[in-house]
């Protein structure tokens, strides 16, 4: 077995084959339009998903994890919503359980950056990733 695949618990050539989708669905352009920019990045040892939140700071954002899902939400006026005073929120499906990843995240200059490890275990439950 090739050792690359060894290293990754999650098969890389559908999680390529993910992304190619996740940029090329036409809701994810009109969510990034309406709500707030998402991006995706893939490093050696992380998947990083970018949130383009100007205007908030780390009090106005949450993330959780659900499963296999990276949820955002963000609450600030100067971001469009739907209905005034409601979150503004994203829901990221990746094609693995998050949840049984280790999870971080950084917020600064209104780019909140989620970094979920490749290849270190988290506590394989739903829960909140803290913004420092």
């Amino acid at each position: 077995m090739d050792k690359k695949e060894d290293k990754h618990p999650f098969n890389l050539s559908e999680m390529e084959e993910w992304m190619e989708k996740f940029f090329l669905d036409p809701h994810t352009s009109y969510m990034d339009q309406f709500t707030f920019r998402i991006d995706l990045f893939e490093t050696e040892t992380e998947i990083i998903v970018e949130a383009l939140l100007i205007g908030c700071v780390p009090k106005d954002v949450t993330v959780s994890l659900k499963d296999n899902k990276v949820i955002i939400k963000a609450q600030k006026k100067e971001l469009p919503t739907e209905n005034s005073g409601q979150p503004c929120i994203r829901k990221v499906e990746l094609p693995f359980p998050v949840i049984d990843k280790k999870v971080g995240a950084a917020f600064s200059n209104g780019i909140l950056e989620i970094f979920i490890a490749k290849n270190e275990a988290g506590p394989g439950c739903n829960r909140y990733i803290t913004i420092p």
